[in-house]
């Protein structure tokens, strides 16, 4: 969210409980509690938005109701009300490795149903951008970023820069209706670079 006012947005964040309102707010952004699973929390603070940015995750790798709720289900209810209140661009952090379960066992079934959430995006008839970073660090921001449609092999990404990427998201035009995948690359130049975008293929 800091970079997104950082970038100049106007930002509004649904959280979860009224505890992580001081936190948020110290950035500038407006607050709206309540759960993202239920539709009319959803719609209050998507009413009038232009842009959805998700980051959702599942918080256990183990139960299956828990993450076809949040990975699949919500998402997919988030793309058709996005649709319905002719929001511009859903951008969605999904994660690399989503075509390819299999071959991250602890993390096939949350990977499954992140794509299930991808497809149903898709297919929403919202103008979107996928982003699928490697592992998560807490590394400072700034440095290369390697980006493409499918990425040879897996890597780590900073935090940081996934969120400078799905701010560049927005500011890039090239960025709509398009899959990324992306890494921490010190051969590569840093995510606010222009043309981001650019070179790859749409969804």
């Amino acid at each position: 969210m800091r970079r997104l006012c950082l970038a100049g947005f106007k930002v509004r964040a649904l959280v979860r409980n009224g505890s992580q309102r001081a936190l948020v707010e110290s950035d500038g952004v407006e607050v709206h509690v309540g759960d993202v699973t239920r539709e009319e929390d959803a719609r209050a603070a998507m009413s009038g938005a232009q842009f959805v940015v998700s980051a959702l995750g599942s918080h256990s790798p183990t139960d299956r109701t828990h993450i076809e709720l949040v990975e699949f289900t919500t998402i997919a209810n988030l793309a058709l009300l996005a649709k319905e209140l002719d929001v511009q661009q859903f951008v969605l952090c999904s994660s690399m490795g989503v075509e390819i379960p299999d071959m991250i066992p602890p993390l096939a079934e949350i990977l499954r149903q992140k794509r299930r959430g991808e497809l149903a995006l898709e297919g929403s008839g919202v103008p979107f951008t996928i982003i699928r970073p490697g592992g998560l660090t807490d590394a400072p921001g700034g440095g290369g970023v390697a980006i493409a449609r499918s990425l040879p092999g897996f890597g780590t990404i900073s935090r940081d820069d996934v969120a400078e990427v799905m701010t560049q998201a927005l500011l890039q035009p090239e960025a709509k209706n398009k899959i990324a995948e992306i890494i921490n690359d010190p051969t590569s130049p840093p995510a606010n670079r222009p043309g981001l975008f650019a070179g790859l293929a749409s969804a």
